[in-house]
């Protein structure tokens, strides 16, 4: 998406909104615009990439990422006293912030983020 087509969707959205709050709408597209350009230095194309399944999803991780989270999901299930087989499926098929009561995911967190943070310098090397 290129910096134009962002305003003209965000300028979309400002026309949807009541009289009474569109000077309030325009402000904050206007913050937003400089505050991105601040922060993402803005170039001329922004690319964004969606997969299928985001990296957020336990079943998108790697085999022995998700064998790890499945036996700490086991044994804080059976801790509960809530260790069934359907239990263990629905916590695997869910997104990892979804277990954050059930298990520390941190970790998981912290090396998804990095591996976005890779993917994504390595997409704008190669875009240069």
């Amino acid at each position: 998406m290129t910096k134009q087509e962002l305003i003209e969707f965000l300028d979309r959205l400002v026309e949807l909104v009541s009289e009474e709050n569109k000077t309030k709408a325009v402000l904050v597209k206007e913050k937003f615009i400089n505050n991105f350009e601040k922060s993402y230095e803005y170039e001329k194309e922004v690319v964004a990439e969606v997969s299928y399944l985001p990296s957020h999803y336990i079943a998108a991780m790697p085999d022995s990422v998700q064998e790890e989270i499945k036996q700490k999901v086991i044994a804080a299930l059976a801790e509960h006293g809530e260790c069934t087989p359907e239990n263990v499926d629905r916590a695997m098929c869910s997104k990892i912030y979804d277990l954050e009561d059930l298990i520390d995911i941190r970790e998981y967190v912290e090396r998804m983020e990095a591996e976005q943070r890779k993917k994504a310098d390595q997409k704008r090397r190669g875009n240069r």
